[in-house]
This record gives C-alpha cells, structure tokens and sequence, in this order.
C-alpha cells in the first residue's frame, strides 16, 4: 500500500504520552469489505469473485481525542483479491457447508500507524485469507451464518504483515417483510493474531462489525442500500521490537458508511454475473488514518444443486 509524507513520524512523536507500553499496529482484516446480506450465506454453488478494494484519499490522520493532524496525506492504497466461495448442500448441524479461499495481490501492506514509506513494488501475492468452515441457517424471516477462516503470512516483504491470524465469524440478516425484500444485516469478525514470525511483537485483538439495510429487488438477484462498519482494536499489541514512536498512542477505531448497490448483468440458465459497488467514508476514526473505501466486485456464480 502506497502512503505519502514523512511528517507523521515526527508528529507521532510530539503526541505521545507516558502510558502502558503497547504499541499501534494494523491487523489483516479489511474495513468495510462487507455489506448489505452479511448475515446471509449464498445459495449453494461456486461463486467466483474480483473485487477491487482502493483506500481512497487517505486524507488525514486522527489522534487519541479524534483531533486531525495538521496536513493531508492524499494517497490512495489499492488491492486485487480473487475469491472463489463453495456453498454445498451438505448439512452440519442443521446448516449447510461452505468454504472459500483468497489470495490478495497488492504492492505493499500498511503495516502501522508510522508506515509512510512509499512503493515502487509491482503487484505481487499477499497474505492468503481461507474459511474452511462457512455454516448457514435459513429461516423464515431469518438467516444466520457462523464459520472460522485464517490467515496466512504468504507474501513477502512489504506485502505480507508476517503473522499468522485466526479470525472467528457470526452474523445475522432479518428481514422485514414477508417476501425478504427489505432487510438489516450485521456480522461481527474477531480476529486473534499470533506473533510476528521475525519481529517480537504480537498485534492486539480486533473485532470488525459489518453489515447494511437495504432492499432487494429482480426476485432477490440485486439489491441497495445503506452499508457500515466499525472496527475496534481490543487488546493492546504487545512485544520488546515495538518501536518506542508507536508506545502509548492508544487503541485504534474506525467507523464508516455509504452506499451500496448490486446488480445482475447477465443471466445463461444456472449461471448468473452480478457486478456490486459499495462506497463508504469514515467518519469517527481514532488513532487511525481516515479516508474512504471503494469496493469494486464482479461475481460469475453457478448454481448448483450440489
């Protein structure tokens, strides 16, 4: 990931306070990559998705009081992450099975709140993300999705955050009306990492909400509305190689919101594209830069009736 200026070492520095030692790093899992229905497991089949994930306008950085430093960074980070997502119709528990696997592409990983270096990397692989257990309930007016997935430190250099992290997964979407047009949807994500395989230093716990409200419509293939998520960092990073700039600058939060919207382009008996955008601005960040995502994602799914 691409970040601009130098000034935020030497600003860090200025703001630090004699606290607790524990330091401010970033963990794996992307704010805001969720959304309307991420309570919903998809239907049984193979779905195979592009998204393109940008951090738009990394815009400012926000302190421990929500204060904005002095400055613009004006940069923008980027992230290519195929995925291909299996819903079968075998049952566990009374839920169906699935499982998904993504490989990340990217120049550079934003590491911590004093990563301003620029890239000249090409894109290359990054840390590998995989849900081996995807568990989903449907009821009437109901659904509920709940799994396990982890990370792996596959990349290298500045593409890879060098740790391996577990991250535990339970959401729900309700729907309002009979015919599951509108609906209110939130999952929660808690991640759990180990520590960095070459440096001393284990980064705090973090638990990501995301969902939406919105409506479905073309009998539930697309569907619009309004997307959020917050993310809270909940325990403090711990270890000898955390660089002194980053000791005692508090816990991390983002808070975001936008639209969304996803729309069917093309349909051939059992297979079905749909192409989804979701653009959300941050709004209450803490100890954070803050900014705006864009989310670009085309599906080519085929049911089946696995």
């Amino acid at each position: 990931m691409i970040m601009g200026r130098k000034f935020f070492v030497a600003a860090v520095l200025t703001t630090a306070v004699v606290t607790p030692s524990h330091g401010q790093y970033f963990g794996l899992k992307l704010r805001g990559d969720a959304g309307l229905l991420s309570g919903s497991q998809p239907g049984p089949g193979i779905y195979v998705a592009l998204p393109l994930y940008f951090r738009a306008d990394y815009s400012s950085v926000r302190l421990a009081d929500g204060s904005k430093l002095p400055g613009d960074i004006n940069s923008t980070v980027a992230l290519v992450a195929p995925a291909v997502t299996v819903t079968t119709k075998w049952k566990i528990l009374g839920a169906t099975y699935g499982a998904a696997i993504v490989p990340a592409f990217m120049r550079q990983r934003l590491t911590a709140l004093n990563d301003t270096k620029e890239s000249s990397n090409p894109y290359g692989f990054a840390d590998l993300f995989a849900q081996p257990l995807s568990l989903g309930w449907r009821f009437k007016r109901v659904d509920v999705e709940a799994g396990y997935g982890f990370y792996a430190p596959t990349g290298s250099g500045d593409r890879t955050l060098d740790m391996w992290g577990h991250e535990l997964i339970a959401g729900t979407t309700v729907f309002l009306d009979g015919e599951k047009k509108w609906h209110v949807s939130a999952t929660g994500f808690f991640d759990i990492y180990q520590r960095k395989r070459s440096e001393d230093i284990r980064v705090g716990d973090f638990l990501t909400v995301e969902g939406g409200a919105g409506r479905s419509f073309l009998k539930g293939a697309g569907s619009a509305g309004l997307a959020y998520f917050g993310q809270w960092k909940m325990t403090r990073d711990k270890g000898t190689d955390i660089p002194a700039v980053l000791r005692g600058t508090g816990k991390n939060r983002a808070i975001g919101l936008g639209p969304e919207i996803n729309v069917p382009f093309f349909k051939k008996g059992s297979v079905l594209g749909l192409i989804g955008v979701r653009y959300t601005f941050e709004v209450d960040n803490v100890v954070n830069f803050q900014g705006q995502n864009l989310l670009v994602t085309l599906t080519i799914a085929k049911i089946s009736g696995m």
